[in-house]
Protein backbone atom coordinates (compact mmCIF):
# COMPACT_ATOMS: atom_id res chain seq x y z
CA UNK A 1 0.00 0.00 0.00
CA UNK A 2 1.16 3.48 -0.98
CA UNK A 3 1.96 6.06 1.21
CA UNK A 4 -0.86 8.38 -0.13
CA UNK A 5 -3.44 5.40 -0.80
CA UNK A 6 -5.08 7.47 1.72
CA UNK A 7 -5.55 10.55 3.65
CA UNK A 8 -4.65 11.13 7.42
CA UNK A 9 -6.25 13.54 10.11
CA UNK A 10 -4.24 16.05 10.63
CA UNK A 11 -3.99 18.35 13.47
CA UNK A 12 -4.87 21.61 13.20
CA UNK A 13 -2.40 24.14 15.22
CA UNK A 14 -3.55 26.82 12.82
CA UNK A 15 -7.29 26.93 13.06
CA UNK A 16 -9.83 23.79 13.64
CA UNK A 17 -9.97 21.37 16.59
CA UNK A 18 -7.35 19.16 16.67
CA UNK A 19 -7.61 15.33 16.44
CA UNK A 20 -11.39 16.02 14.01
CA UNK A 21 -11.28 14.25 10.85
CA UNK A 22 -10.35 17.11 7.98
CA UNK A 23 -9.61 17.10 4.14
CA UNK A 24 -6.72 15.24 3.37
CA UNK A 25 -3.72 16.72 3.55
CA UNK A 26 -0.89 14.42 1.88
CA UNK A 27 -1.21 15.44 -1.66
CA UNK A 28 1.56 17.23 -2.85
CA UNK A 29 3.65 15.84 -0.63
CA UNK A 30 6.55 13.90 -1.48
CA UNK A 31 7.17 10.50 -0.20
CA UNK A 32 10.51 11.60 2.07
CA UNK A 33 8.50 13.94 3.21
CA UNK A 34 6.46 11.93 5.30
CA UNK A 35 7.41 10.09 8.51
CA UNK A 36 5.52 7.82 11.40
CA UNK A 37 5.08 7.17 14.66
CA UNK A 38 4.15 3.73 16.25
CA UNK A 39 3.02 2.78 19.35
CA UNK A 40 3.38 -0.23 22.00
CA UNK A 41 1.64 -0.37 25.88
CA UNK A 42 2.62 -3.11 27.42
CA UNK A 43 1.28 -2.76 31.31
CA UNK A 44 2.56 0.98 32.82
CA UNK A 45 5.44 1.07 30.40
CA UNK A 46 4.53 2.87 26.74
CA UNK A 47 7.00 2.73 23.64
CA UNK A 48 6.71 5.43 21.08
CA UNK A 49 8.73 5.20 17.84
CA UNK A 50 9.26 7.36 15.23
CA UNK A 51 10.57 6.10 11.47
CA UNK A 52 11.40 8.05 8.57
CA UNK A 53 12.88 8.04 5.43
CA UNK A 54 16.76 8.60 4.53
CA UNK A 55 16.40 8.95 1.08
CA UNK A 56 13.02 9.62 -1.65
CA UNK A 57 12.61 5.50 -2.65
CA UNK A 58 12.69 4.79 0.69
CA UNK A 59 8.89 3.70 1.02
CA UNK A 60 8.57 2.44 -2.90
CA UNK A 61 11.82 0.14 -1.94
CA UNK A 62 9.36 -0.93 0.94
CA UNK A 63 6.41 -1.47 -1.72
CA UNK A 64 9.03 -3.61 -4.28
CA UNK A 65 10.22 -5.58 -1.06
CA UNK A 66 6.87 -6.30 -0.23
CA UNK A 67 5.57 -7.42 -3.36
CA UNK A 68 9.17 -9.47 -4.44
CA UNK A 69 8.28 -11.42 -0.87
CA UNK A 70 4.52 -11.94 -1.78
CA UNK A 71 5.38 -13.39 -5.47
CA UNK A 72 8.26 -15.56 -3.86
CA UNK A 73 5.60 -16.96 -1.09
CA UNK A 74 2.80 -17.33 -3.67
CA UNK A 75 0.86 -14.59 -2.86
CA UNK A 76 -1.66 -15.23 -0.28
CA UNK A 77 -4.47 -13.42 -0.32
CA UNK A 78 -6.57 -11.62 2.07
CA UNK A 79 -9.50 -13.91 2.44
CA UNK A 80 -6.84 -16.92 3.16
CA UNK A 81 -5.62 -14.89 5.61
CA UNK A 82 -5.63 -16.50 9.39
CA UNK A 83 -5.39 -13.70 12.39
CA UNK A 84 -3.94 -14.15 15.15
CA UNK A 85 -2.00 -16.83 15.35
CA UNK A 86 1.31 -14.83 16.15
CA UNK A 87 2.43 -11.44 17.72
CA UNK A 88 3.86 -10.06 14.35
CA UNK A 89 0.32 -10.72 12.50
CA UNK A 90 -1.63 -9.00 14.82
CA UNK A 91 0.66 -5.92 14.93
CA UNK A 92 1.70 -6.32 11.04
CA UNK A 93 -0.98 -8.37 9.02
CA UNK A 94 -0.11 -6.79 5.66
CA UNK A 95 3.85 -7.46 6.31
CA UNK A 96 3.42 -10.80 7.29
CA UNK A 97 0.88 -11.99 5.32
CA UNK A 98 2.92 -13.60 2.63
CA UNK A 99 4.65 -15.33 5.82
CA UNK A 100 1.68 -17.14 7.25
CA UNK A 101 2.59 -20.62 5.62
CA UNK A 102 6.07 -20.35 8.07
CA UNK A 103 5.34 -18.19 10.86
CA UNK A 104 8.33 -19.65 12.76
CA UNK A 105 10.82 -17.63 10.45
CA UNK A 106 8.29 -14.30 9.84
CA UNK A 107 10.24 -12.09 12.58
CA UNK A 108 13.70 -12.96 10.60
CA UNK A 109 12.71 -12.31 6.99
CA UNK A 110 10.81 -9.44 8.22
CA UNK A 111 13.98 -8.33 10.28
CA UNK A 112 15.99 -8.90 7.19
CA UNK A 113 13.23 -6.83 4.66
CA UNK A 114 13.48 -3.73 7.45
CA UNK A 115 17.03 -3.90 7.93
CA UNK A 116 17.86 -3.13 4.31
CA UNK A 117 15.63 -0.38 3.86
CA UNK A 118 16.64 3.29 3.83
CA UNK A 119 15.20 4.53 7.17
CA UNK A 120 16.14 5.25 10.86
CA UNK A 121 14.30 5.15 14.21
CA UNK A 122 14.75 6.71 16.94
CA UNK A 123 12.42 5.62 20.32
CA UNK A 124 11.04 7.00 23.64
CA UNK A 125 9.88 4.77 26.53
CA UNK A 126 8.10 5.70 29.55
CA UNK A 127 7.16 4.07 32.76
CA UNK A 128 3.71 5.35 33.51
CA UNK A 129 3.08 4.53 37.51
CA UNK A 130 -0.81 3.17 37.98
CA UNK A 131 -1.36 5.57 40.80
CA UNK A 132 -0.70 8.82 38.94
CA UNK A 133 -3.56 10.28 37.27
CA UNK A 134 -4.09 13.88 36.70
CA UNK A 135 -2.72 15.39 34.16
CA UNK A 136 -0.50 12.25 33.66
CA UNK A 137 -1.82 11.42 30.37
CA UNK A 138 -0.58 14.87 29.14
CA UNK A 139 3.03 14.22 30.67
CA UNK A 140 3.40 11.11 29.06
CA UNK A 141 2.57 12.48 25.62
CA UNK A 142 5.24 14.86 25.87
CA UNK A 143 7.99 12.60 27.20
CA UNK A 144 7.27 10.40 24.19
CA UNK A 145 7.09 13.02 21.33
CA UNK A 146 10.09 14.79 23.05
CA UNK A 147 12.33 11.98 23.14
CA UNK A 148 11.41 10.78 19.76
CA UNK A 149 11.77 14.32 18.08
CA UNK A 150 15.25 15.10 20.14
CA UNK A 151 16.82 12.50 18.45
CA UNK A 152 15.44 13.44 15.49
CA UNK A 153 16.53 16.42 14.85
CA UNK A 154 19.57 15.60 16.14
CA UNK A 155 19.91 13.23 13.51
CA UNK A 156 19.13 16.26 11.30
CA UNK A 157 21.65 18.41 12.57
CA UNK A 158 24.52 15.97 11.99
CA UNK A 159 22.90 15.13 8.46
CA UNK A 160 22.14 18.64 7.39
CA UNK A 161 19.06 17.22 5.99
CA UNK A 162 15.37 18.86 6.08
CA UNK A 163 12.68 17.46 8.54
CA UNK A 164 9.88 15.77 6.99
CA UNK A 165 7.00 17.61 6.87
CA UNK A 166 4.09 15.36 8.37
CA UNK A 167 4.73 12.26 10.53
CA UNK A 168 1.54 10.19 10.74
CA UNK A 169 0.56 8.48 13.98
CA UNK A 170 -2.34 5.66 14.69
CA UNK A 171 -5.73 7.04 15.44
CA UNK A 172 -6.73 6.85 19.18
CA UNK A 173 -10.05 8.38 18.81
CA UNK A 174 -11.07 11.54 19.34
CA UNK A 175 -10.55 12.28 22.94
CA UNK A 176 -6.68 11.19 23.22
CA UNK A 177 -6.13 12.84 19.59
CA UNK A 178 -7.30 16.25 20.66
CA UNK A 179 -5.09 15.99 23.60
CA UNK A 180 -1.80 14.47 21.64
CA UNK A 181 -2.35 17.42 19.41
CA UNK A 182 -2.69 19.82 22.01
CA UNK A 183 0.41 18.25 23.90
CA UNK A 184 2.35 18.40 20.34
CA UNK A 185 1.38 21.89 19.39
CA UNK A 186 2.32 23.30 23.08
CA UNK A 187 5.53 21.36 23.09
CA UNK A 188 7.05 21.78 19.65
CA UNK A 189 7.89 25.89 19.27
CA UNK A 190 9.77 25.28 22.60
CA UNK A 191 11.93 22.40 21.31
CA UNK A 192 15.70 23.26 20.95
CA UNK A 193 15.68 22.40 17.57
CA UNK A 194 12.37 24.23 16.71
CA UNK A 195 13.81 26.10 13.74
CA UNK A 196 14.22 22.48 11.95
CA UNK A 197 11.17 21.45 13.33
CA UNK A 198 8.62 24.02 13.07
CA UNK A 199 6.71 23.09 10.35
CA UNK A 200 6.16 19.28 11.40
CA UNK A 201 2.96 18.30 11.26
CA UNK A 202 0.98 15.50 13.47
CA UNK A 203 -1.47 14.13 11.85
CA UNK A 204 -3.86 10.40 12.65
CA UNK A 205 -4.15 7.69 10.06
CA UNK A 206 -8.05 7.11 9.77
CA UNK A 207 -9.50 3.30 11.00
CA UNK A 208 -8.96 1.29 8.56
CA UNK A 209 -5.41 -0.51 6.95
CA UNK A 210 -3.04 1.50 7.41
CA UNK A 211 -0.07 2.12 4.92
CA UNK A 212 3.04 -0.31 4.80
CA UNK A 213 5.47 2.19 6.33
CA UNK A 214 3.00 2.59 9.78
CA UNK A 215 3.04 -1.07 10.00
CA UNK A 216 6.97 -1.39 10.15
CA UNK A 217 6.97 1.48 12.57
CA UNK A 218 4.46 -0.15 14.57
CA UNK A 219 6.14 -3.73 14.01
CA UNK A 220 9.34 -2.17 15.16
CA UNK A 221 7.50 -0.58 18.46
CA UNK A 222 6.35 -4.08 20.06
CA UNK A 223 9.30 -5.16 18.99
CA UNK A 224 10.55 -3.42 21.67
CA UNK A 225 7.82 -3.66 24.00
CA UNK A 226 9.31 -7.19 24.01
CA UNK A 227 12.23 -6.35 24.36
CA UNK A 228 11.60 -5.03 27.49
CA UNK A 229 9.41 -7.37 29.04
CA UNK A 230 11.92 -10.19 28.09
CA UNK A 231 15.15 -8.85 27.39
CA UNK A 232 17.08 -12.44 27.04
CA UNK A 233 14.93 -13.67 24.35
CA UNK A 234 16.09 -13.94 20.91
CA UNK A 235 14.07 -11.04 18.88
CA UNK A 236 15.47 -10.04 15.56
CA UNK A 237 13.60 -7.11 15.00
CA UNK A 238 14.28 -5.29 18.08
CA UNK A 239 18.08 -5.91 17.07
CA UNK A 240 17.35 -4.46 13.44
CA UNK A 241 16.10 -1.57 14.83
CA UNK A 242 18.60 -1.09 17.59
CA UNK A 243 21.19 -1.16 14.34
CA UNK A 244 18.97 1.83 13.03
CA UNK A 245 18.91 4.01 16.05
CA UNK A 246 19.04 7.93 15.47
CA UNK A 247 21.47 8.66 18.35
CA UNK A 248 20.96 9.77 21.10
CA UNK A 249 17.56 7.96 21.73
CA UNK A 250 15.77 7.66 24.83
CA UNK A 251 15.75 4.42 25.17
CA UNK A 252 16.58 3.38 28.77
CA UNK A 253 16.39 0.74 31.57
CA UNK A 254 13.66 0.31 33.14
CA UNK A 255 13.75 -1.39 36.51
CA UNK A 256 16.33 -4.09 35.37
CA UNK A 257 13.91 -5.35 32.95
CA UNK A 258 16.04 -3.94 29.36
CA UNK A 259 18.98 -5.56 28.06
CA UNK A 260 22.06 -3.85 27.15
CA UNK A 261 21.45 -1.18 24.60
Amino acid sequence: MAVHDKSARTSERRGAAPGKASPPTLTGLGPEQVAFLGESAVENVFVQVLCWPTISAAWATLSEAHAAMRSVRGGLSMASAVAGTSWVQDVAPQLSRPLQRELGAAESTLATLIGRLPVRFAIAVVEHEVSQRQGSDAVRYRSLFSGCLTAYDTYLKASSQRAVRVMIAPDQGDAKNDLRSAVYGDMLPHMDGADRLGALELAFWPQGAPPLPMEVTQLAAAAVSRHLREPTLANPLFEVVRAQLAPPSHFHGLGGRTGRR
